[in-house]
């Protein structure tokens, strides 16, 4: 009766959205579970069952209790090890009732440098389900409690999957707190959009193979045709996060869909330039859960930011048996400095630059630095490491990966797309405009657009998708998150 009070007033569009939601949500979690190994469960709840039990598969000089957090009001597990008077390492877990098992494979070495602590966040593994919202917000300040209890000095915090977002968050809500941040795999940062088509498209191994590649473009097409248009409708998260009630009525008991759905709603593309902490970014090339796109686009857009990537490897680098490929990598983001990325440095502005065209041409690769750049009737062309002063794109698939487009001194846009699909990764666009879109998809992850007066023109009905993007003319800047159609229209700060 109170579910059919609190949702009577919502129109059918509104529902329609939130089943929509519930099922891209499920169908992400349904790839999680087939495209990779099943997690060590040892240690977790659903094998021991009871604390005690717990306790007793430990090591005997491990600290492991409950005790209650002020956040939710509810029991929260820790588990302390290691050097008591070391610097605090704390451990956050990412969706999963393994919980803070999930780091049982590299806990062990690190608590011979470091004081260990690792919790189960509420609503996860030996921790109450208490009521509330499980956003990353709520979870920062039980991470700000935890170490302000806890710690010793300022502290390293390792956040993966969900537990990445929930860092992130606490590193702008809590900067005093952090000596260094390490994000492994984190979820939730790119624009749900292009979180959910990611999830969606048909893997790009078999887009190579001659005889299927058009029916794979044409499906992924569709795929992505199909995914904007559910998220066209409005947003039904606005709805429960406006009522408290209604969110824990309806999720309160379904930890997986209480995370999961406020993690949906984050938006990075503010706080994540704006913190300072050195950051490491750990990830696997073959994560098909959070992509590696969304490692290399914090990399572009945060100013103290490294990324380390583990060829081969899916969405959990510290299960078995990566965990001995991840934990070096691991030790060395805590022992040394990040280096932040230099996008397109790879293809430094020269003289003696060519043009370049690719035309009705399947999987072409360019890299380096050229003048103009025309791609007409290409399927899934690479643009990497790249530079230049003008690319044109007509009808054609196109990935673009760490470049700079400078059309500063040109006259038209940098980067010109008509009848064609666009995604781009860790770059910079200048001109006037800096983007120019004619019947297209435009997909951009930390990207910064820069025009002297106007940053994109659309000229027939497009798609613009962005993550972590950032808009500049010499009267101001902002940031740029979105996902929507658009058509005879300009965008600026």
């Amino acid at each position: 009766m109170r579910f059919h009070h609190a949702f009577g007033s919502i129109n059918a569009k509104l529902l329609a959205g939130l089943v929509a939601l519930s099922l891209s949500l499920q169908a992400s979690d349904s790839l999680a579970r087939t495209s990779e190994p099943t997690p060590n469960c040892t240690h977790c709840k659903a094998k021991l069952q009871t604390l005690s039990a717990l306790r007793s598969a430990l090591p005997s000089d491990w600290r492991v209790q409950l005790e209650r957090e002020p956040v939710f009001d509810s029991e929260v597990l820790t588990v302390q090890a290691g050097q008591a008077n070391a610097q605090t390492l704390l451990l956050v877990h990412g969706l999963g009732n393994n919980g803070f098992t999930d780091w049982l494979t590299v806990m062990p070495q690190l608590a011979r440098q470091y004081h260990v602590i690792a919790l189960d966040l509420p609503g996860f593994g030996y921790s109450a389900r208490p009521r509330g919202k499980y956003s990353t917000a709520n979870y920062a300040r039980v991470l700000s409690w935890l170490l302000a209890r806890y710690s010793h000095g300022k502290s390293i915090v390792v956040g993966h999957s969900l537990g990445g977002a929930v860092v992130l968050r606490f590193a702008s809500d809590y900067p005093a707190q952090l000596d260094k941040l390490v994000l492994v795999d984190a979820v939730g940062i790119l624009q749900r959009t292009a979180f959910i088509k990611h999830g969606a498209r048909v893997p790009q191994q078999y887009g190579e193979i001659p005889l299927v590649k058009d029916a794979v473009a044409h499906l992924n097409a569709f795929m992505g045709n199909a995914v904007e248009k559910v998220f066209s409708l409005p947003d039904p998260t606005s709805i429960l996060s406006a009522n408290d009630l209604i969110w824990s009525s309806l999720l309160g008991s379904h930890a997986w869909v209480n995370a999961a759905m406020a993690l949906v709603e984050e938006d990075f593309s503010r706080s994540a330039p704006a913190i300072t902490t050195p950051t490491w970014l750990i990830w696997g090339a073959q994560d098909s859960i959070a992509p590696l796109r969304t490692g290399q686009a914090l990399a572009s857009r945060m100013p103290s930011a490294q990324l380390m990537v583990m060829p081969g490897t899916g969405h959990t680098p510290m299960d078995a048996p990566t965990a001995v490929v991840f934990l070096p990598l691991l030790e060395r983001a805590l022992d040394q400095a990040p280096q932040s990325a230099s996008i397109g440095s790879a293809a430094p502005r020269t003289d003696d630059a060519i043009d370049i065209q690719c035309q009705g041409e399947t999987n072409r690769f360019i890299t380096g630095r050229y003048r103009e750049v025309l791609i007409d009737g290409c399927t899934n062309a690479r643009l990497e490491q790249f530079s230049a002063d003008r690319v044109v794109v007509r009808n054609s698939s196109v990935q673009m990966i760490d470049v700079r487009i400078d059309g500063e001194n040109q006259s038209g846009p940098a980067l010109d797309v008509t009848g064609s699909e666009l995604v781009g990764t860790a770059g910079s666009l200048s001109g006037e405009p800096a983007l120019r879109v004619d019947a297209g998809r435009v997909d951009l992850a930390g990207f910064t657009l820069t025009g002297r007066q106007r940053v994109i023109d659309v000229q027939r009905p497009s798609r613009l998708t962005a993550s972590l993007c950032e808009l500049r003319t010499a009267a101001g800047k902002r940031a740029w998150q979105e996902s929507a159609d658009f058509e005879k229209h300009s965008l600026a700060p």
